[in-house]
């Protein structure tokens, strides 16, 4: 239920942020609101590999759909993402709002870094290359640091959420 739960959140967190995108202008300022449910899922032992690597990989695919990346980058660099943060296994990450705000910046900047290396190998060479890297490299700073930002906020959501499903599913098992 709660893989379930994680993922709607997700694809909720999708939809808001496709559709503040056409009513404010954030290309720049665009943040991975998934990278911070894949650090949660990463660091929460009680989560078992398996299923964290299916939230993940579902997460991924969700990202890869949305944005009209090629299929199967961002779902790599989610599951690689969940796979760095689960062996880890930073459980001082769930605790301190400025150590997740640091923590998600780093993952994000190598999670973007990964993407755009990657986007540079697998994409047509054309004939006049252009000079977008300084671009490029602004883009990823911007939205790293807009997903920090936000990691706090979506961290409380998976705490409540995870609270209220963990709270239902003990009171469903003491009913006599």
């Amino acid at each position: 239920m709660i893989s379930i739960a994680f993922i709607s959140l997700g694809f909720a967190l999708l939809v808001l942020q496709t559709a503040t995108a056409t009513l404010i202008e954030t290309h720049t300022f665009s943040p991975n609101l998934l990278l911070p449910i894949t650090i949660y899922v990463g660091v929460n032992q009680e989560i078992a590999i398996a299923r964290g690597a299916l939230i993940a990989f579902v997460l991924g695919y969700f990202l890869d759909a949305f944005c009209g990346s090629p299929m199967g980058l961002q779902t790599f660099i989610s599951v690689a993402t969940f796979m760095v943060a689960r062996s880890a296994g930073i459980r001082l990450f769930l605790q301190g709002v400025l150590f997740q705000v640091i923590l998600t910046f780093a993952i994000s900047l190598i999670a973007g870094g990964t993407l755009l290396a990657l986007q540079a190998i697998f994409r047509t060479v054309t004939p006049f290359p252009s000079a977008d890297y300084p671009y490029s490299t602004r883009v990823l700073f911007q939205s790293s640091v807009v997903t920090a930002l936000l990691t706090p906020f979506i961290f409380i959501a998976l705490r409540k959420l995870t609270d209220w499903l963990t709270q239902r599913t003990d009171e469903g098992s003491a009913a006599p």
